[in-house]
């Protein structure tokens, strides 16, 4: 029994950081006897103490540049330029805990996600329209991003004309 209950808690994925209260936190030590999370906070550029099931029930994935181009459906280079143009809002960032602060990468939270989604909604792909009407290309529907940040199954299925429709249910709890 003892080592069926270990094995399921090591299949959990150790999130190195995470989001917490709006802030971006890299974890430092888990001490799940004392039901502490001991974490290093990048906006107050201290170590701070979390009660862990607590932390773990409240805290949002934090997302690479990478990570984020696979869900929004955007090159990698292309949201760079857009965080370098000052379109998207730039993440907290991550940086090197040995003192001399150099920066490591920037994380999205699901937060800096929704909003890059809403710009990308608003951007046109190619040369303008005759009309001014947007074509934003494959963007994904904002039930379908939730879904993708929850963990949660889309599924699909196909209509008359052979296209692939999402259908949405109520999640069962």
């Amino acid at each position: 029994m003892a080592k069926q209950r270990r094995k399921i808690v090591s299949e959990n994925k150790r999130w190195n950081f995470f989001y917490l209260n709006g802030d971006l936190n890299k974890t430092l030590e888990t001490r799940r006897s004392d039901n502490m999370l001991v974490a290093w906070n990048f906006k107050e550029n201290r170590r701070v103490a979390y009660v862990l099931s607590d932390a773990y029930r409240r805290r949002q994935r934090a997302y690479s540049v990478s990570q984020v181009a696979k869900i929004v459906g955007k090159h990698v280079d292309t949201i760079k330029r857009h965080l370098r143009d000052e379109n998207i809002r730039k993440p907290q960032a991550a940086y090197s805990l040995d003192g001399t602060h150099k920066l490591l990468r920037y994380l999205f939270s699901d937060d800096d996600i929704r909003e890059m989604h809403e710009f990308f909604k608003t951007v046109h792909i190619g040369r303008p329209r005759n009309d001014g009407k947007v074509t934003n290309g494959e963007l994904l529907s904002g039930p379908e991003l939730e879904a993708l940040l929850r963990n949660e199954k889309v599924l699909y299925t196909k209509d008359s004309n052979g296209e692939f429709v999402p259908v949405w249910k109520q999640p069962e709890w």
